[in-house]
């Protein structure tokens, strides 16, 4: 018989998706006996399918900070296709159409095409060639795992946890088929039906939670090419080589194709539409397949991009989508962020929050093992990064859901995402340049020395404020959003509010209404962008005086 204070290993990893692979993977490449447990098993189904720039590059710190190379090969998508699988799709654009029901064309479209560059001065092996992708996640599931188990972590599929108690050394958890697993660490990557906040009661009732949304998706075949329809003006990047976002009063809806480049050997598009609660109430007695006919009827405008599709696997349905946790950290435990909350996935948010916080994870849950100290204090700096993420995701998406109401607030808000979504790049492409110009990994580490900071301002302007403060700015204007959403205000008015308040303070720099030409004529310096060198990717995001202070000469 098992003693209480014996260790059948130093941590246990419940779940194998992408938060659970790629802790395993790092914490076992660092020397600790892992075990990741998961009641299910690989390929599956899963969303969390389109990267952005922050998440690849946080991938690319996990890679180099913890020794675990296996994960550049999911940082690219030349990487991804060469070694991984020819399933995935590239995304070189978020594209954003504005839909009014009954309209033969789109009122609006936007498109930020996304930057692509070497990371490898020295080498210019096409397998760095950095761009985004369109995960097709069976497959990149199924590889992590794979790299965590060849690392060295013990896998246990199609294994249920029924329990799991603490103790002043450890934890035990318990599975369907009786074992008693014993570990002094639990890392619950499980997702929303987390087994730790069952055990400890941690889910928030009501959500503190601002979105209110639901979403039914799906994968289909025959899904067209929406630049074929020739309803808009030509753009500098096809809307099918990115991740095409239709829009409009109520909702929005995601197509993510994973065959839009000749290396991909994968039919297969995804679609998901998602509705606001508030806007859009849930039908009654219809099924999905009802419902998303409905909705092809009332938009002309988007019904002949699926002529010809049609469903390969039944619809998911969701109630409402958002869930919040109290604490995802405590008594040797850690719950990843998709475990301890979720918001929604309008701008892929999701990949984003989950690498980040791994990597704040891990180097903490090392630390504890070093010191052999688990004082849940030490956690603390994770605690409020996982906090500070679902809190500025949540307010970006809340803002957008109700903008979606009029196309003015909406160029706007996408303006503020796309100026937030620049200051989280610039808070580690800095450290990454030096990493691969010198090769010191020392130079990663300052990167985690504030980890609980998600971003610190918007745009070129980071370094000004602490995240709490750019939160605090975020929740002022979805206050306006809320007047606007609750009859208190016009859109008139909502707009002059939000541009005065966004404009008033000058170290934005940006004219609010000049936003729909910054990301349509003159999107993300684009000359930068379509040249495969870190100067000019690095000079896309930093100022001269930063790339000066980082030993690259400006090459604008």
């Amino acid at each position: 018989m098992t003693s209480p204070n014996s260790h059948d290993t130093d941590v246990l990893i419940l779940g194998s998706g992408l938060a659970g692979s790629v802790a395993g993977l790092c914490l076992a490449r660092q020397g600790l006996r892992v075990v990741i447990v998961d009641q299910g098993t690989h390929p599956r189904f899963a969303l969390g399918e389109s990267t952005t720039t922050p998440s690849s590059l946080w991938l690319r710190f996990l890679a180099s900070k913890f020794d675990a190379p296996e994960l550049l090969n999911v940082a690219s998508s030349l990487a991804v296709q060469r070694n991984v699988a020819p399933t995935s799709g590239i995304k070189d654009n978020f594209g954003f159409l504005y839909h009014v029901p009954g309209a033969a064309r789109p009122a609006r479209a936007w498109q930020a095409v996304l930057p692509h560059a070497s990371f490898s001065e020295m080498s210019r092996d096409r397998d760095d060639a950095y761009s985004e992708m369109h995960y097709f996640r069976q497959d990149i599931d199924a590889y992590l795992w794979s790299s965590a188990l060849a690392a060295g972590a013990e896998g246990r599929s199609a294994t249920n946890t029924v329990d799991i108690d603490f103790d002043d050394d450890g934890v035990t958890v318990v599975t369907a088929k009786g074992e008693r697993l014993r570990a002094k660490f639990v890392v619950d990557a499980s997702g929303y039906r987390s087994v730790l906040a069952d055990k400890l009661g941690l889910r928030e009732t009501p959500t503190r939670l601002r979105t209110n949304s639901r979403t039914l998706f799906t994968h289909m075949v025959g899904v067209g090419k929406y630049e074929d329809l020739n309803l808009v003006p030509p753009t500098m990047s096809a809307w099918s080589r990115g991740t095409l976002h239709h829009i409009f009063a109520g909702g929005w809806m995601w197509v993510i194709p994973f065959g839009n480049h000749p290396g991909s050997k994968n039919p297969l598009c995804s679609v998901g539409l998602s509705l606001d609660n508030r806007y859009s109430p849930p039908p009654k007695g219809q099924s999905p397949d009802e419902v998303w006919q409905a909705f092809l009827a009332r938009h002309p405008s988007i019904a002949p991009q699926f002529a010809n599709a049609r469903v390969v696997r039944p619809w998911v349905t969701t109630d409402r989508v958002q869930y919040s946790s109290v604490r995802c950290v405590g008594h040797r435990y850690w719950m990843t962020s998709h475990a301890a909350a979720t918001v929604d996935a309008l701008y892929s948010f999701g990949n984003i929050n989950t690498f980040q916080t791994v990597a704040c994870g891990v180097d903490l849950v090392l630390r504890a093992f070093r010191d052999g100290n688990f004082d849940p204090v030490r956690f603390e700096p994770l605690q409020r990064l996982t906090d500070n993420a679902l809190r500025f995701q949540d307010r970006i998406v809340y803002g957008n859901y109700v903008a979606m109401r009029d196309p003015r607030l909406l160029q706007v808000w996408i303006g503020l995402w796309a100026y937030t979504d620049t200051g989280r790049i610039r808070q580690i492409l800095p450290f990454l340049v030096e990493y691969a110009r010198t090769g010191d990994r020392r130079r990663l580490d300052a990167c985690l020395e504030a980890p609980d900071e998600v971003l610190t301002g918007f745009g070129h302007n980071t370094g000004l404020e602490p995240t709490r403060k750019v939160l605090d700015m975020l929740d002022g204007w979805c206050d306006l959003m809320q007047d606007f959403e609750e009859g208190r205000a016009d859109a008139d008015t909502t707009l002059a509010r939000l541009e005065a308040s966004v404009q008033s303070d000058p170290r934005f720099g940006v004219d609010l209404r000049t936003m729909g030409q910054i990301l349509s004529e003159l999107p993300w310096r684009y000359r930068a962008l379509r040249e495969h060198d870190l100067r000019l990717y690095a000079a896309s995001f930093l100022t001269t005086q930063e790339m000066n202070g980082l030993g690259i000469a400006d090459p604008r």
